[in-house]
């Protein structure tokens, strides 16, 4: 975390994808209350609207545990480091904080498709990750997530991550069965 210069402590870090309609979730973690020795790092994307990007750098300026990153090349670095993840629902982003084992705080995209809601469901009843609906997303939910203790979930006991490599046997599967025609390939 030199590179960053934040002082010594735990990451967490908050991800709004490419930020278009990240706004409200990154501008709520910026006012949110971290816990001791804890520093928080924005990751806004490159889609947030400029005069959000530079309200959230106005309210880090003023702090000296908060970062605002617009881009960086390789996200997973920030991600590997972090104790503890906010973030919107993407699938690329709930698989990457599954991947690493993360404890996270989703808060899923609900309008114009259902998906990222359906797929944060299913994860917060598996007990992977905590949801949370965007319509309460403000400081202070986000300052009780934070403050809770807690451990981060072991996901690969509950998930099988391993889908590329059980691809070929899969298909293999799904190729030999008694059900499988040619008639079902066209």
């Amino acid at each position: 975390m030199a590179n960053l210069q934040l002082p010594p402590g735990e990451l967490v870090l908050c991800l709004v994808g490419g930020g278009q309609d990240g706004a409200h979730l990154a501008e709520a973690f910026a006012q949110a209350e971290l816990p001791p020795n804890t520093n928080g790092v924005i990751l806004t994307g490159p889609f947030m609207p400029a005069e959000v990007r530079q309200n959230l750098h106005n309210v880090a300026a003023k702090q000296p545990r908060l970062k605002v990153l617009e881009f960086i090349a390789e996200p997973t670095l920030l991600l590997n480091q972090a104790e503890r993840v906010i973030a919107m629902g993407g699938y690329n982003t709930t698989c990457e904080v599954l991947s690493f084992e993360k404890r996270a705080l989703i808060i899923p995209r609900v309008q114009p498709r259902r998906e990222q809601l359906v797929r944060a469901e299913r994860l917060a009843d598996l007990g992977l990750i905590d949801l949370l609906h965007p319509d309460r997303v403000n400081p202070r939910t986000l300052t009780e997530w934070l403050a809770q203790d807690g451990v981060a979930p072991r996901i690969r006991d509950s998930v099988d991550l391993n889908g590329l490599a059980r691809l070929p046997q899969l298909l293999e599967e799904a190729l030999t069965t008694t059900h499988y025609s040619l008639q079902n390939a066209s």
